[in-house]
């Protein structure tokens, strides 16, 4: 029979190629720096190839090393699968979950939806991890997190989708134009400085597309990172921007600023929740995404 790597071995494998830094990835295993190397080592001379690059400079990977990282990530994620069919037999939402969320949905819903889990849900082993899209996106990829509450539309590989609400963007102006935003048309944004986040963050796209926007108009975003900075900035009379309903709905607004509907039809994104194509969790993710519109659905 022939000798294979250990799965904790591969774990190492996929952590210091995640990383490349063995400080890094040998924190990301729970393990010490030198079991990490001795791992590596041991199963680089049981394959009697060299994965890694070390020098003075830093780690990096052999050609070798790339070309085994795509299988390393097959086995570990086909591993896990074998734990959740073997776990299938137990109740619904119970033992560990990794939910990724993305920034302008988790303050505004998770004060909700935590508690309601929390008491739905006792033995539900959450882990949360709030990051912009294109990283959610990545570390599902990666089997990094087992589902991601985020807003389509968003290009993901090899992942399903399950659309959960949509829901309208609005316009925030300071209060002194309040007016010229009642009931406006998407047209009306042509000519006016609209505040939008970093690029990277999907609302900004989502917000372009919606409303129209064209990257060559006057578009600012002032190193916006997130809702709360462009709130604020429009309070002090910077500009406009376009907000989610539901940080209108369960956030707190600054004095000084308005918010307008925009007139039929109305822009917006639609929220929904992603995992990996042809999970055994398909029927539990979907139980948690309707939990989601449930309990903490905006009204």
């Amino acid at each position: 029979m022939i000798q294979t790597p250990t799965l904790r071995q591969l774990q190492y494998f996929v952590a210091l190629s995640d990383h490349l830094s063995f400080i890094r990835a040998a924190e990301a295993c729970n393990v010490t720096q030198s079991t990490l190397s001795g791992g590596l080592k041991d199963m680089e001379n049981l394959l009697k190839e060299t994965l890694f690059d070390r020098s003075s400079r830093g780690v990096s990977m052999t050609k070798t090393g790339q070309a085994l990282l795509a299988p390393a990530r097959d086995i570990l994620a086909r591993a896990e699968e074998f734990v959740h069919m073997a776990n299938q037999r137990r109740d619904p939402l119970t033992g560990p979950l990794t939910l990724g969320i993305i920034p302008t949905i988790a303050p505004y819903l998770l004060p909700t939806l935590l508690p309601a889990l929390q008491r739905q849900f006792p033995q539900l082993q959450l882990q949360l991890r709030e990051d912009i899209t294109p990283r959610l996106a990545d570390a599902l990829e990666r089997g990094q997190v087992d589902a991601v509450l985020m807003a389509f539309p968003y290009d993901l590989n090899h992942a399903t989708m399950m659309g959960l609400w949509h829901e309208p963007f609005l316009i925030a102006s300071p209060r002194a134009n309040a007016k010229r935003f009642e009931m406006a048309h998407i047209d009306a944004m042509a000519g006016e400085d609209v505040l939008l986040l970093d690029d990277g963050h999907c609302l900004r796209d989502h917000a372009m597309a919606a409303c129209r926007l064209q990257p060559a108009s006057r578009r600012k975003t002032f190193g916006a990172t997130s809702l709360p900075t462009l709130i604020q900035m429009v309070q002090h009379g910077y500009g406009l921007t376009l907000l989610p309903a539901m940080a209108i709905e369960f956030g707190t607004l600054p004095k000084g600023v308005s918010i307008n509907r925009f007139a039929n039809p109305q822009p917006s994104r639609e929220i929904g929740l992603a995992w990996r194509e042809n999970s055994p969790r398909e029927k539990e993710f979907r139980l948690l995404g309707d939990f989601i519109v449930k309990s903490a659905a905006p009204r």
